[in-house]
């Protein structure tokens, strides 16, 4: 998965500053139709799954295999930050998930109270300190590989990522922009199905100084500009929703969706 676009981050600042938004995505729209609004971002989450899940829940795996593949990269590039060439970082990317995903690994993460990002954080702390002297190639990924890692993808994302000074700071930074990455994927993909996929292009290319006027992109699109105006206000409000969505899927009560998006948005400003 490639980057999302640099415009990304400064929306989520802007999310950061409207916390307490009113979802009105629900309210009739310029045509009179109403899009309803979905349910709840916290029914039952992935990691609420894992710290329940026993250790032949299949569901339990299943749902920490769904955030292991959402997020392997903040891992790939603290195992680079560490000195590691790229396919020294790939091999121990590979068998620390296949660790985490083995039933000692979910064991684990039953036992922890508190945020996948914080719980995988020092997960991999620990797998690097108990790495560091036994580097063998034969033993690295024990003949499995649990995400596929491509070696060029992974290797061009962390040489165009900015880096941060630790490694503690680099791994909730490259969270934070996974997490925006993710984020964009599914609403480009919402927008596709629903025919919408130029208006997610406006969105995107909205701050950028080469970009036509919101105006000017109206009269191409031979629809009011209000219309323009209330279309990319929902998109805006249905990409919030995603990112609180995701988050939600990481963290333990509801409580700490808004004290995660906090501490995202410090790490993408470092």
């Amino acid at each position: 998965m490639g980057c999302h676009p640099p415009c990304h981050l400064e929306f989520f600042h802007g999310i950061l500053n409207d916390l307490n938004y009113v979802d009105t995505s629900d309210e009739p729209s310029d045509e009179g139709t109403s899009e309803k609004a979905p349910q709840g971002v916290f029914a039952t989450t992935h990691w609420s799954m894992v710290l329940e899940a026993q250790q032949d829940s299949g569901s339990g795996r299943e749902a920490l295999e769904k955030l292991c593949k959402a997020y392997w990269f903040p891992v790939y590039s603290v195992v680079r930050r560490q000195g590691f060439d790229p396919d020294t970082a790939r091999d121990f990317t590979q068998e620390f998930f296949a660790l985490l995903l083995s039933r000692d690994g979910l064991a684990k993460a039953r036992r922890e109270r508190g945020r996948f990002r914080g719980f995988l954080a020092q997960s991999v702390k620990n797998f690097l300190a108990d790495e560091w002297d036994k580097a063998s190639a034969q033993k690295r990924g024990r003949g499995c590989a649990p995400l596929s890692l491509d070696a060029m993808d992974a290797e061009g994302r962390y040489l165009e990522v900015t880096h941060s000074a630790t490694a503690d700071l680099e791994f909730d930074r490259q969270w934070a922009e996974q997490l925006l990455a993710v984020a964009h994927t599914r609403l480009a993909l919402e927008f596709k199905e629903a025919g919408k996929a130029l208006l997610l292009k406006v969105l995107d290319e909205m701050g950028d100084p080469g970009s036509a006027g919101l105006a000017e992109i109206a009269g191409e699109l031979d629809i009011p500009l209000n219309t323009l105006k209330s279309h990319l206000r929902r998109a805006r409000l249905r990409h919030r929703q995603i990112i609180r969505e995701l988050i939600a899927e990481t963290v333990s009560t509801p409580a700490e969706v808004e004290s995660e998006l906090r501490e995202l948005l410090a790490a993408v400003s470092g």
